[in-house]
């Protein structure tokens, strides 16, 4: 059985932008995400306590919008675990990094490996606070920032903690514990 998120809630009232959530974040990297409590779990540890147990399954019912965001979140993981398996702990957080600053597609662009799970934002708020559709062949642009930079702020802060989990035994060579489920498939897609 697949584990979901407790991020699904509906009646939370989390920001939506398409059907993704801005769930607040444990950070101090800037973005979209409001504050989280310092003392509670966020999505960044749930993605990271939750990814052992999911990685093993090919198959993963969406229960809520915050399960996108675990997808998302679990099949970043594993594009920094097939990086940093041969590093140690500071080149592994200097290359953490640079990936989460390169150039990656949002839903909406074609080359988005989650494409049928998460919407295209359609609307955008105007100066008034009025919305307007926007005729624009993919999405609008205030929306399409938001998520570039929400996604942004999530791989630099998952960035840091996971590699407090993977090198927190030894800062010279990364958890076999870890490493070994970088090699597996999450819903056969990759990032």
């Amino acid at each position: 059985m697949v584990y979901h998120s407790q991020f699904n809630d509906e009646s939370a009232g989390y920001r939506l932008v398409g059907n993704v959530p801005i769930l607040p974040l444990k950070t101090t990297h800037k973005g979209p995400a409001p504050k989280g409590d310092a003392n509670a779990v966020d999505i960044i540890d749930e993605a990271l306590d939750l990814f052992k147990a999911n990685i093993l399954f090919r198959n993963f019912e969406v229960q809520g919008n915050g399960d996108r965001v675990l997808i998302y979140l679990t099949l970043y993981i594993t594009k920094c675990l097939l990086k940093i398996a041969p590093m140690n702990k500071a080149d592994a957080e200097k290359a953490l990094f640079l990936i989460a600053q390169e150039q990656f597609s949002i839903p909406g662009e074609t080359a988005f490996p989650l494409g049928g799970l998460v919407t295209v934002p359609n609307t955008r708020d105007d100066q008034e606070g009025k919305l307007q559709q926007q005729h624009t062949a993919f999405y609008n642009h205030r929306a399409a920032d938001t998520l570039r930079q929400y996604f942004t702020q999530l791989r630099l802060e998952l960035g840091v903690r996971l590699c407090q989990r993977v090198y927190a035994v030894d800062p010279a060579k990364a958890n076999k514990w870890w490493i070994c489920f970088s090699k597996r498939k999450f819903l056969n897609k990759a990032l």
